[in-house]
């Protein structure tokens, strides 16, 4: 009995955790805009405004932040590289999705795309 029961709780366990791993990462809507501009402005609405032109010539020089309603979400390391990457692209847009872990103010970002 031991034999059987053993085994098949840690395949339970094991499934629970690999379950629980992938709960985290989320999508999350909002606008990419640098951090210089965005000290200027309170609100997404605000921030919808603010043309992708000058976030990718200001994420030249500064960090990247996701406005989400009236809370602006920092983006980990990866997430700098990759909205940098994205916003200097022809025609992106600051509406964009990021997929990540959100955690309090910040996302682990494992992607970046225009909203649809």
């Amino acid at each position: 009995m031991r034999k059987f029961v053993l085994p098949l709780a840690a395949v339970i366990a094991l499934g629970f955790s690999v379950r629980f791993a992938h709960a985290a990462e989320e999508k999350i809507s909002g606008v990419l805009i640098d951090e210089k501009c965005a000290a200027k402005m309170k609100t997404e609405a605000a921030a919808e405004k603010h043309p992708a032109s000058c976030a990718a010539k200001c994420s030249k020089e500064h960090d990247m932040v996701l406005f989400q309603g009236d809370t602006k979400l920092k983006l980990d390391a990866k997430g700098q590289e990759l909205a940098k990457e994205y916003i200097q692209k022809e025609g992106a847009k600051t509406k964009v999705t990021v997929t990540g872990e959100k955690s309090g103010d910040e996302i682990k970002v494992q992607s970046i795309t225009a909203a649809e």
